[in-house]
């Protein structure tokens, strides 16, 4: 594979975009959400997940209502679908573009971690991200001991 950029832009920007040879998209709604990209993307993964993060404390709070507290926030599933959209990507595709409603938290969770996996850079002191993402993204397992609690 070799990609070369990543951008995370918002989802009116990726609305407006015209499909682009070598790219693949990531398109980021809120649960139940379709954002009406224009056809002819030959790589797509649509994601519905909300922006919301929590950490371990978070699902310690909730106790046993987290589970149906949390409808729509970033899980294990989201994050294993995006690390195998990203595997699969076929070696000709050289941008990645990610979007979500702002183009900043959720969008830029990805951003990092895709950054990372593919080895490029990602701006260090970038703080908006969605952290419950990225941290799923980074290890899906992440909470499945506070989560096997509850």
């Amino acid at each position: 594979m070799t990609i070369r950029s990543i951008n995370f832009i918002s989802e009116a920007t990726a609305i407006g975009l015209k499909p682009l040879p070598a790219t693949a998209i990531i398109s980021i709604t809120n649960p139940g959400e379709v954002a009406p990209l224009r056809e002819g993307w030959e790589h797509v993964l649509r994601v519905g997940v909300a922006d919301a993060s929590y950490d371990e404390k978070t699902i310690e709070s909730y106790g046993r209502m987290w589970r149906l507290s949390s409808r729509g926030f970033p899980t294990q599933d989201h994050a294993v679908a995006i690390r195998a959209f990203l595997d699969d990507l076929p070696a000709d595709i050289e941008t990645l573009i990610i979007h979500c409603g702002a183009g900043v938290s959720r969008s830029g969770a990805v951003a990092k971690y895709a950054s990372r996996r593919f080895g490029l850079p990602f701006p260090a002191d970038y703080n908006r991200h969605n952290e419950a993402l990225y941290r799923l993204l980074e290890d899906p397992n992440i909470f499945d001991a506070v989560l096997a609690r509850y």
